[in-house]
């Protein structure tokens, strides 16, 4: 997973009033708990290079769907690395991406 989803998870934590309270930071850090204690399930990479350009013209070219900065990014990453051959997530809006080779988009419920 590109470096930028352990972020954006820990900020969705950190934010949520339900899980973390206004000055308590420490249930959300446990996303990067899971993420150093299981690197055989969780793999964090960098960003491909020239990502926030890739990620402009991604953006630009399915503006029509809801992905955001941070799903374009999975999907550059996921494009690059031909170790990536299925995505996992909760957005179903990724399906719509055209990958140049096969890569499954399964949608967690």
């Amino acid at each position: 997973m590109p470096e930028v989803v352990a972020g954006e998870a820990f900020t969705k934590l950190r934010y949520d009033r339900r899980i973390c309270g206004r000055r308590d930071a420490r249930p959300a850090l446990v996303v990067f708990s899971l993420l150093d204690d299981n690197p055989n399930v969780f793999a964090v990479v960098p960003s491909p290079p020239d990502c926030h350009r890739r990620s402009r013209d991604l953006l630009t070219r399915y503006a029509d769907q809801d992905f955001s900065h941070v799903d374009s990014i999975v999907l550059l990453t996921a494009e690059s690395s031909l170790e990536v051959d299925r995505i996992l997530t909760v957005d179903a809006s990724l399906a719509a991406y055209r990958f140049s080779r096969q890569v499954l988009v399964e949608t967690a419920s």
